[in-house]
């Protein structure tokens, strides 16, 4: 499972859910040595954003904490589900792109996109599959 987030850290700026308080709460529902989480994003270093990103495709964790660094070049064919927090954030071909890290394999899978922003009835009526 993928949980992506649109920031790193905590912004006065931007009111958005941030990787690093989103990584604390799975950590506390998801506790080790039952569930091992790997976080990956664009500050890491690049050997030790490969090296999580290997224990995720190996398995070696079942969910991968991530921001957008993750939108290219991840193949996970047994990742069936991904969790987009604050969507809103993001552009409609950066939602396209994470969604394509899912589904790979034979699995169903399902991609949830959350928001705190109001949804219009006619976005709420919107069939499922559009994508």
């Amino acid at each position: 499972m993928y949980v992506v987030y649109p920031l790193i850290q905590e912004s006065e700026a931007m009111d958005y859910k941030d990787l690093m308080d989103g990584y604390e709460s799975i950590s506390r529902d998801f506790p080790t040595p039952q569930y091992q989480i790997s976080i990956v994003h664009g500050k890491m270093k690049p050997e030790d954003k490969e090296y999580e990103m290997q224990r995720f495709v190996k398995g070696e964790t079942q969910i991968m904490v991530a921001t957008t660094v993750i939108e290219v070049g991840v193949n996970v064919p047994n990742a069936s589900v991904m969790v987009i927090e604050s969507s809103e954030r993001f552009g409609l071909s950066q939602l396209h792109q994470l969604r394509g890290r899912v589904g790979r394999g034979a699995d169903q899978s399902y991609c949830v996109l959350l928001s705190d922003v109001k949804i219009s009835d006619d976005a709420k009526n919107t069939p499922k599959n559009t994508w």
